[in-house]
């Protein structure tokens, strides 16, 4: 019988593995419908603050036509958020027609679980969009889902997201790095 060694994965190969983001587009908007048909997506997770809407609570008209599409197309729609402010996300769920769960304490998992489990969709058909790699893709990949990173709504944040967004940018830029070299 032979010795195989196991490789061992180094502490960066690990990041790219739990926080690298499936796709990456400019907005959610953006994010073309052939390719919710080509994953076979049934459910879409969507953050909220600076990911649907601005520091103002804010959102354009290419959002709302975006959802409505969405919803035609019989996509279930969640606000997957870790605001606690319930009133502003049961605002903007209403506003947008689509269903909410705040306080979801991303990365763990059991936002994302319940929303799964409440929906009867399978990880492998649902989406999570978000524009932080350590809550929105870091959560959605523990959980099996296929991820999204969206460029930020407004560079003015609250101060403990300030704070991650060079370690965030520094992690991201590692992450496209590889991915350029694998092409």
């Amino acid at each position: 019988m032979e010795n195989v060694k196991k490789k061992k994965i180094g502490f960066f190969e690990k990041l790219y593995v739990l926080f690298k983001p499936m796709y990456i587009y400019k907005s959610v908007e953006a994010i073309p419908f052939s390719l919710l048909e080509k994953e076979n997506i049934k459910l879409v997770m969507l953050d909220m603050d600076n990911t649907l809407i601005d520091k103002e609570l804010n959102y354009t008209r290419d959002l709302v036509e975006w959802i409505d599409r969405l919803k035609r197309e019989n996509i279930k729609i969640y606000i997957l958020s870790n605001s606690l402010n319930t009133k502003v996300v049961k605002s903007i769920s209403k506003k947008l027609g689509i269903k909410y769960h705040n306080k979801a304490i991303k990365p763990l998992k059991g936002g994302f679980k319940y929303i799964l489990e409440k929906e009867k969709v399978k990880p492998q058909n649902t989406l999570m969009i978000g524009d932080q790699l350590f809550t929105d893709v870091f959560g959605g990949n523990r959980v099996g889902v296929k991820t999204v990173l969206v460029n930020i709504k407004d560079k003015n944040e609250r101060l403990h997201t300030k704070l991650k967004r060079p370690l965030e940018r520094k992690l991201l830029n590692y992450i496209t790095k590889r991915e350029s070299g694998k092409k």
